[in-house]
């Protein structure tokens, strides 16, 4: 498994959780939108992933990430970015 499925399991275990619906509806149906995404759910989420994968996510990326795909993406990059970062330091 890449680290890249490492977080794609993560961010959608995490809406799994947070929007009560299973990680295959998310994936059969990504608008996050459809799926009851509020902004009460949204905080949760950014919570929840920030201190669970110890990452820094931009908040005006973050709420333009309309899909499940979209985070991932923006996830996986802040990862990313932090793993390079802890390798210079």
């Amino acid at each position: 498994m890449t680290e890249m499925d490492d977080t794609a399991s993560v961010v959608l275990n995490t809406l799994s959780e947070v929007l009560n619906k299973s990680t295959g509806e998310l994936r059969a149906r990504p608008v996050l939108a459809t799926h009851g995404w509020d902004s009460l759910a949204s905080l949760e989420v950014l919570s929840r992933l920030e201190s669970g994968l110890t990452v820094t996510l931009d908040l005006r990326a973050y709420h333009a990430a309309h899909t499940v795909t979209a985070l991932i993406d923006l996830v996986a990059a802040a990862a990313t970015s932090n793993a390079a970062a802890g390798r210079r330091g």
